[in-house]
């Protein structure tokens, strides 16, 4: 053996990928080497749930937790390749699409704000906010404030990461979670050969019902097309559109209250009696 052979060096803790990541906890850094080494998706599906299982108990940090799920999404396409038929270029082929590309605020200031705002509101009851971070709170901020003026949520995820100030990994991980503990149910709506419609999302919970009908929303949406019916219960105030309308409407009030208080009109055979 021989004695000047340099030795196997353990991963360091920060510096764990190409771009020299450094990773603010151990956990955060454990858990990259382990989804690199990950060979199915239903142990991405797992480590992913520890990675915010960990968030929740404060030993991994929402960025690295973000910057996981995304190296983990990046693996997927990997990790099916090798369970293709024959294993032979089916990796190459899945690698070639082009992928997403990251929605990036222009105002991180603003983000950050609108996100603390949104996610320390009280939308939830203390015992279903204690299961969700900060920026989870903020996605289920808009998502109560859609259901409660529209009884559903049709928004798409871009959407609501741009209304709450979060990314767009941060909304499916929110709604994966908020699903798999029961507060929420999602409707899938697929098109075969289009691009598919928004999930509808509605609110699972009865207690969180509850506290979204007694209590006041946080986000207040602006727009009626997430129901197509709230339009119809819309009604303007007919002598608030226009003064001169409303002259109009109030002499013809007059001269139908004079009408029915001079009588009936004379009739011939009145004349004749």
């Amino acid at each position: 053996m021989n004695a000047f052979a340099p030795k196997e060096q353990s991963p360091q803790f920060g510096a764990c990928d190409a771009k020299s990541r450094t990773f603010a906890s151990e956990a955060a850094a454990a858990l990259y080497i382990v989804i690199g080494a990950a060979a199915g998706s239903d142990d991405l599906d797992r480590l992913v749930s520890q990675v915010w299982q960990g968030v929740v108990h404060g030993a991994i940090d929402e960025g690295d937790a973000d910057f996981l799920q995304s190296f983990a999404e990046r693996r997927r396409p990997l990790a099916c390749g090798r369970r293709g038929v024959g294993g032979r270029g089916v990796a190459k082929l899945v690698s070639r699409f082009v992928p997403r590309q990251r929605a990036r605020s222009h105002d991180h200031q603003a983000s950050r704000e609108r996100r603390r705002t949104l996610g320390g509101s009280a939308v939830m009851p203390p015992n279903l906010r204690c299961h969700y971070t900060e920026g989870q709170r903020a996605v289920l901020c808009i998502l109560a404030g859609e259901v409660k003026h529209h009884g559903l949520c049709d928004l798409a995820i871009d959407k609501i990461a741009a209304l709450a100030g979060v990314s767009r990994t941060t909304v499916q991980t929110t709604l994966h979670e908020a699903r798999r503990l029961g507060h929420i149910k999602v409707t899938e709506r697929p098109q075969p050969g289009r691009k598919n419609l928004t999930n509808i999302v509605h609110i699972a919970s009865a207690e969180w019902l509850m506290w979204i009908k007694r209590g006041p929303a946080a986000h207040r949406p602006l727009r009626t097309g997430s129901n197509p019916f709230a339009e119809k219960n819309l009604r303007l105030d007919e002598t608030s559109v226009s003064p001169t309308k409303s002259t109009h409407l109030k002499n013809r009030s007059g001269e139908k209250e004079q009408w029915r208080g001079s009588g009936p009109p004379e009739t011939r055979w009145r004349r004749r009696a």
